[in-house]
């Protein structure tokens, strides 16, 4: 709990319960959640705490750099709490993300492309995971 705290203040975020419970649920699951499914895990603790709460939650821990958004699929969004730049596998049986640990090529490396400042990647590959084949 207190390396949350830690975080958050690094941040300059304001610390409320919300937030740290929000966090918490990223942070200890280790795994890509929906808002939907951050928000069933915190709302027993917190009742009074709406969809649109986490939702802005979110946001403001996307913006600050302490939570990641992963756009696999073009109908929901996941977050997660690592932020260092990875890539993911979406299974399309069991709709499962997997993290993905490539060597960065060249380009990723020197952080640009044909004269282009590279700033962020999103690599997404997609198939069927070996739980499923």
């Amino acid at each position: 709990m207190e390396e949350v705290f830690k975080k958050l203040k690094e941040k300059h975020i304001r610390l409320t319960p919300q937030r740290l419970a929000v966090y918490e649920a990223l942070a200890r699951e280790n795994k890509h959640l929906t808002v939907e499914e951050i928000y069933g895990k915190i709302k027993k603790r917190f009742p009074a705490v709406s969809l649109a709460t986490v939702y802005s939650i979110l946001e403001l821990y996307r913006k600050k750099g302490i939570a990641a958004e992963i756009r696999i699929t073009f109908n929901r969004s996941c977050f997660e709490a690592r932020t260092d730049s990875h890539h993911h596998f979406f299974c399309r049986e069991c709709k499962k993300i997997y993290d993905v640990e490539l060597r960065p090529c060249p380009a990723l490396q020197a952080a640009q492309v044909d004269g282009h400042s590279i700033e962020e990647l999103h690599g997404y590959f997609y198939g069927i995971c070996r739980e499923c084949r």
